[in-house]
């Protein structure tokens, strides 16, 4: 886990993390709403799904690097 000092850099940075999940999201609607996919976007869905659950997961580490209140 990251230590920082400066919550306005955690802060910044889940901004980045968030911005990124949104994104990938937004690029998951688009391909679902596709009646059947090309094998190169079946490989785009599954790669975009793993990395939002690792976009997740650190979003939920550095959420906890900011102070409480």
């Amino acid at each position: 886990m990251v230590k920082t000092s400066h919550p306005a850099d955690v802060a910044r940075h889940l901004d980045s993390l968030k911005a990124e999940h949104r994104r990938l999201e937004e690029r998951l609607r688009e391909l679902e709403k596709h009646l059947s996919l090309t094998p190169d976007e079946q490989i785009e869905r599954a790669t975009i799904k793993k990395t939002k659950l690792q976009l997740k997961d650190d979003i939920v580490r550095w959420q906890h690097q900011l102070p409480l209140g």
